[in-house]
C-alpha cells in the first residue's frame, strides 16, 4: 500500500486503464485484497489464469536430461538466484547430513547467484555423490519436465513452471524485501497444489531433510483440481480478439495489461 502511494498507483489505476488483467485464477489469490480501491477500479478486474509454459520446440525432438543416469531426481531452483543462498545452503545441508535416503538433487542456481556462494556451493558438491550443481542453463524447461519434484522459491516464472510441468513442489519462499513470494506459496498451499517450508525455519538440515524424503510422494498440483489453472494465454487471446472486434472502427483505445 506505501509503495502503490509513492508510486501514484491508485490514480493510475481509475484514469489510466480500461482493463486490468490478473495474470492468475481468481480462487487462488485476490492481490487486491485489503485495498482502499478508488471507486469502478474493481468492476476493471479479470482473472485470466496463470500462463502455461512448454517445452521450447528446439528441444522438443532432444532425448531428456539424465544428470543421474536411470535415476530420478529432484530439481532445486532458486529462480535468478540472487536472493537464493539460503534456500540452497539449506538442501545442501540436508544431503551433508545424510539422516534419510533422499532421490538425488540437481541444482541450477541461477545468473544471479553471487559468485562467492556459487563457488562454495559447487566445492561443497564434489563431496556428495547425490548432489550436481549447475550455474546457469539458459533452458531449465527440459529439466523441469524431467525432473521427478521440484524446489524452489516461488517466483511468479518459476510458480507457472511448477504448474505447467506439474511436479510435487517444494516451495522455499523469500520473505524479503517483499511478501510476494510467501502469499503465493500460502495462497497455494491452502488450494492443495504444493508444500511450504517457511525460510524462518532455516537452517534446521532434519528438517529440510523430512521435506525432501516426502516430496516424491506428493501429488502434483493438477491432482488439486483448481479451475482455470493454466488457461492465461487463451483467455487473453480470447479478450484480445473481442476488443479488437469491437473497437476496429474506434481511435485511441488504451489497452494495458496489469
Amino acid at each position: 500500500s506505501e509503495e502503490w502511494d509513492r508510486k501514484n498507483v491508485y490514480p493510475a489505476l481509475k484514469d489510466l486503464y480500461d482493463e486490468i488483467w490478473v495474470y492468475g485464477p481468481e480462487d487462488i489469490c485476490d492481490p487486491l485484497e485489503g485495498i482502499d480501491l478508488p471507486e469502478g477500479v474493481a468492476e476493471k478486474l479479470s482473472y485470466t489464469g496463470y500462463l502455461r509454459r512448454e517445452l521450447p520446440g528446439s528441444v522438443q525432438d532432444q532425448p531428456p536430461p539424465t544428470p543421474f543416469g536411470e535415476e530420478p531426481y529432484i530439481l532445486v531452483t532458486p529462480g535468478g538466484g540472487g536472493d537464493g543462498v539460503e534456500m540452497v545452503d539449506w538442501v545442501m545441508r540436508a544431503y551433508e547430513a545424510r539422516k534419510k535416503p533422499l532421490f538425488p538433487a540437481l541444482i541450477v542456481l541461477g545468473p544471479f547467484m553471487p559468485a562467492a556462494a556459487a563457488a562454495q556451493f559447487s566445492e561443497r558438491a564434489e563431496h556428495l555423490r547425490d548432489v550436481e550443481i549447475i550455474r546457469f542453463t539458459p533452458q531449465i524447461e527440459p529439466y523441469l519436465a524431467a525432473a521427478t519434484a521440484i524446489v524452489g522459491m516461488g517466483g511468479y516464472n518459476t510458480f507457472c513452471e511448477i504448474l505447467s510441468f506439474d511436479k510435487p513442489t517444494l516451495m522455499v519462499p523469500r520473505v524479503v524485501p517483499r511478501r510476494e513470494q510467501a502469499i503465493r506459496a500460502e495462497r497455494a498451499e491452502k488450494s492443495g497444489l504444493l508444500k511450504v517450508l517457511p525460510i524462518d525455519r532455516y537452517p534446521d538440515p532434519d528438517l529440510m531433510a523430512d521435506a525432501l524424503s516426502e516430496l516424491p510422494q506428493m501429488p502434483a498440483p493438477s491432482a488439486a483440481g483448481v479451475d482455470n489453472l493454466l488457461g492465461g494465454l487463451d483467455a487473453i487471446s480470447t479478450r484480445v480478439g473481442q476488443i479488437f472486434d469491437d473497437q476496429k472502427d474506434q481511435d485511441g483505445l488504451k489497452l494495458v495489461n496489469f
